[in-house]
């Protein structure tokens, strides 16, 4: 588990394909890599009202030791653990929001097999990432802002049709931000395509990754062993299928028609946008954005929260068609 802050988007991250029914999860600004989707209990009622809920307490394993919390000093951990504290406060807030919503979202599906002891983990594998504040905070880290956004949304989740949402997160998209069934083959109607400006302000917004020829060919021919790559570079890649956002969904490497995002997780990439160029000796990838793409973009909302948009305008910006309700 991560649980530094680190600065900018310096972790590469990665992402499993599994259907929406299972649950999401997000990238850190650096902090840590970027949730997977993996199984989840079934929904133990996805339409039920979430403001009927009583969500004020939560188990969360930390540290593989189940722990009891009140709701809003876990969402203030796992702010501080996904987004910096120099961020403007209205971008913090939208976070809090974000990972608010998204921990009732779990907490609506039941407790997973993988910690049946507890609602919530400090994994971002499974959960989020966790950081303790208090601790930190009496050990001189200035989180300030980060407790004060979480003050100042105390209760507050986004829902779609009284239902919280899985309120996914990244840490910066290109110019679009990705829609779920590009990324997830599942079409939800919060999470599409959303313009996203202020993107290159992250220092990973343009990156790329250089595999020598060799270790390109044994990675692909252990993961797809059909794949033909015995010939030059140039001949490997063919035609792409692209989102709308720019991300590639598929694309032929080898004769194989291979996704995007098995693309991204073999060699590390900050995200499924990429272009290649490629010599005798090696493979280049040239990625746009880093994490998946889907939700909100944490330099986004930087980005709107600086020209002056609320938390809640950053909000319905990412996450159409939602409702801002408190439980």
């Amino acid at each position: 588990m991560r649980k530094l802050l680190l600065a900018g988007c310096g972790l590469v991250s990665v992402l499993y394909l599994l259907p929406m029914v299972w649950s999401f999860g997000g990238i850190a600004d650096g902090q840590a890599p970027e949730m997977p989707l993996i199984p989840d209990a079934a929904p133990v009622d996805a339409a039920a009202d979430a403001g009927a809920a009583d969500y004020s307490t939560v188990t969360v394993e930390i540290d593989g030791t189940p722990t009891s919390l009140p709701l809003e000093t876990y969402v203030e951990g796992v702010v501080a653990a996904e987004i910096s504290n120099d961020f403007p406060l209205e971008a913090i807030r939208a976070q809090a929001v974000a990972a608010r919503t998204y921990a009732v979202y779990k907490l609506s599906r039941g407790r997973p097999d993988v910690h049946p002891d507890a609602d919530l983990c400090d994994d971002y594998h499974h959960c989020a990432a966790y950081r303790d504040v208090a601790v930190e905070t009496a050990a001189g880290s200035d989180l300030s802002r980060v407790r004060q956004a979480v003050r100042d949304t105390e209760g507050e989740i986004l829902t779609y049709d009284g239902a919280p949402i899985a309120a996914v997160f990244h840490c910066v998209s290109g110019p679009r931000t990705e829609a779920a069934a590009d990324v997830w083959g599942e079409d939800i109607p919060y999470l599409q395509s959303e313009v996203s400006p202020g993107g290159s302000a992250c220092s990973e917004y343009e990156s790329s990754v250089t595999v020598p020829v060799e270790d390109f060919r044994q990675t692909v021919q252990e993961s797809f062993p059909s794949a033909e790559v015995s010939g030059a570079p140039d001949t490997w890649f063919k035609a792409s299928v692209r989102s709308d956002a720019g991300g590639v969904i598929t694309v032929k490497l080898g004769g194989l028609t291979v996704e995007g995002t098995a693309v991204r997780e073999l060699f590390g990439l900050n995200s499924t946008n990429f272009t290649i160029t490629t010599t005798e000796d090696s493979i280049t990838f040239h990625t746009i954005g880093y994490g998946h793409g889907v939700g909100l973009s944490q330099y986004g909302a930087k980005y709107l929260a600086e020209q002056g948009a609320t938390y809640q305008d950053i909000l319905s910006n990412y996450y159409q068609d939602t409702v801002l309700t408190r439980i």
